[in-house]
């Protein structure tokens, strides 16, 4: 994602949300903040659309003088508009550390598959089993992607400790929209409806209860 050509004949890709941020091309309110510890669920637009949401921030660590010494933030990366040439789209999570000299990794891109070379497996996605949730037990943070929601990608900032629970949970919803495609009946519709309700006030458990009715 932070290569400057995805192919020699065509554009690059857009900037990174910690640029845009810097430039003022995102304001605050347009950024989600998260702290270490809390569960929250967020829907970002693409990045390189204007959108309500298009970043979340998670604080890492504080200067003494004020300030974030450290924090990530999660974007979505789609091919759409300056981001059409792409290596890969999904949930970007970049760990910033402001205080590092320039071009000595003050944004670093926490590859979801860093054995596939130059960044392309680097996203987080619902669909793939070794790239469907990004752990930072040390910071008690974890990252889940999740389905999109009216052009916009799901994410779920939550503890390791809550992350297996939500994790079964967001692949049960995944697969209910799966198994039961538009147009759905209303049964089928109901429990979607449900499972998401559920999800989203964070009752896990409840949630794959509800999937797992349905999906017998």
């Amino acid at each position: 994602m932070s290569q400057h050509f995805i192919e020699k004949t065509k554009p690059p890709q857009g900037i990174s949300s910690f640029t845009k941020i810097r430039l003022g091309w995102i304001s605050p309110d347009q950024v989600l903040r998260v702290n270490p510890g809390s569960t929250q669920c967020a829907f970002l637009s693409p990045l390189s659309k204007k959108g309500k949401t298009l970043a979340v921030k998670i604080p890492l660590k504080q200067r003494r003088s004020g300030g974030w010494s450290h924090y990530y933030l999660v974007e979505n990366r789609q091919p759409i508009g300056y981001d059409q040439i792409l290596p890969d789209s999904g949930i970007l999570v970049l760990k910033v550390s402001p205080d590092v000299m320039e071009g000595s990794g003050t944004v670093k891109v926490m590859d979801a598959d860093p054995d596939s070379p130059y960044f392309s497996h680097a996203t987080f996605r619902l669909d793939r089993s070794n790239r469907n949730a990004f752990i930072d037990k040390e910071h008690n943070v974890a990252i889940i992607p999740l389905w999109p929601e009216k052009g916009n990608g799901g994410v779920l900032v939550t503890t390791p400790e809550k992350s297996p629970d939500a994790l079964k949970a967001a692949l049960r919803i995944r697969e209910l929209f799966r198994r039961f495609p538009e147009p759905r009946g209303e049964k089928e519709g109901k429990c979607i409806e449900d499972c998401i309700s559920s999800f989203k006030k964070f009752e896990f458990k409840d949630c794959c209860q509800i999937a797992e009715q349905a999906l017998k």
